[in-house]
């Protein structure tokens, strides 16, 4: 429209009508994408605290085979030390367990067998050791295992002895997501274990 002068005059209409109808629209898309962004969100925020705890756990039990490998006596001290470097994990109480085994060589042609000398454990997490006499090789390697058997070509095994660091950890979501998918993402919808071992 052309003013009086020959300006464009443009005349405001009033809210209303159409504009409503948009309003709305956009407040049921809002609606529908909120969900799925918090779910985003909450999934990002425990993969990334899982990832975490992994690195921490994995860490701790290479750091703490080194250290128990060049020590003669496996004690609290040493578990105490390993639980302190996890922080912020709690591998000291309900949700932790770290175990300290050491396994010696095959002394002779009538013991050739490597044996579990000493095995340490802290935490009251309720998960076992999977360096055991019951198990296939004491849990071992099978290569690792054959090494510390006695050779009679030899006269020696191969290596003397070797100390292994399990550590266990029970990761608990720190976001309310776990309520949602119960039994589908975690076996109790509590928490799930992650655990690492080393071997020196």
């Amino acid at each position: 429209m052309i003013g009086i002068h020959g300006r464009p005059h443009f005349t405001l209409k009033p809210f209303g009508g159409g504009n409503r109808g948009t309003r709305g629209v956009s407040l049921i898309e809002f609606a529908l994408i909120l969900p799925v962004a918090i779910i985003l969100v909450l999934v990002t925020i425990d993969f990334g605290m899982l990832v975490q705890s992994r690195l921490i756990i994995s860490n701790v039990s290479r750091e703490g085979g080194s250290i128990a490998s060049r020590t003669n006596n496996i004690d609290a001290n040493l578990t105490s030390m390993l639980q302190s470097s996890a922080r912020p994990l709690d591998l000291g109480g309900r949700d932790g367990r770290i175990f300290i085994t050491r396994i010696t060589a095959g002394e002779s042609a009538d013991a050739s067998e490597p044996t579990i000398t000493t095995q340490l454990s802290s935490g009251l997490l309720g998960v076992n050791s999977r360096i055991a006499p019951a198990r296939s090789h004491l849990g071992l390697n099978q290569n690792v295992y054959d090494h510390l058997r006695f050779s009679e070509g030899n006269g020696t095994s191969d290596i003397s002895e070797v100390t292994v660091v399990e550590v266990y950890y029970k990761y608990r979501p720190i976001t309310p997501l776990p309520n949602f998918t119960q039994g589908m993402l975690l076996p109790d919808g509590d928490g799930m274990i992650i655990w690492s071992k080393a071997v020196f």
